[in-house]
């Protein structure tokens, strides 16, 4: 399973052209096979995976949406993305950003509560804890990606 996260994440791109039209539609379970393969690679298989909702949204790839009641699929948390990248590895990369952000809600945020502090999900060490393993993967861990610079590089680190 290793391997195949660090295939994906090597898939060569698409062309520039392909990638500015989004051609990469992923369906809903190769989203979940990419949750699972990030969840058993990155985070030990803490995770429990929400509803996961692809849809269009507006000048965002993904949002981790926090809850304080425990939602059905047993996560406290919802995670929108895209429904459409300009590559594969864009996908992967916002969605282990995702995930990052609901393991610091559904793993950390108890024992901070425990102790009479808030829960958090920010960009905060609790959220960059994740990276050096990330980075095992050729996952770059940021709090923010540059379209722009992304297309002038075609390389994560830079963008």
């Amino acid at each position: 399973m290793d391997d195949e996260l660090i295939q994906l994440m090597a898939t060569p791109l698409p062309s520039i052209r392909k990638q500015i039209r989004k051609l990469y539609r992923p369906t809903i379970e190769e989203v979940i096979h990419v949750y699972d393969l990030l969840n058993k690679c990155v985070f030990d298989n803490k995770l429990t995976r929400p509803e996961i909702i692809l849809k269009r949204q507006y000048k965002v790839f993904g949002w981790c949406i926090g809850s304080w009641e425990q939602l059905p699929s047993g996560s406290h948390c919802t995670i929108k993305l895209m429904d459409k990248w300009y590559c594969i590895q864009w996908m992967i990369t916002i969605l282990a950003h995702e995930m990052a952000h609901q393991y610091t809600w559904d793993i950390e945020r108890p024992d901070r509560e425990a102790v009479g502090k808030k829960g958090l999900m920010s960009h905060g060490s609790s959220f960059l804890q994740h990276r050096a393993k990330m980075a095992e993967f050729n996952i770059r861990l940021k709090h923010y990606l540059y379209i722009n610079r992304w297309f002038k590089y075609q390389r994560f680190d830079k963008c």
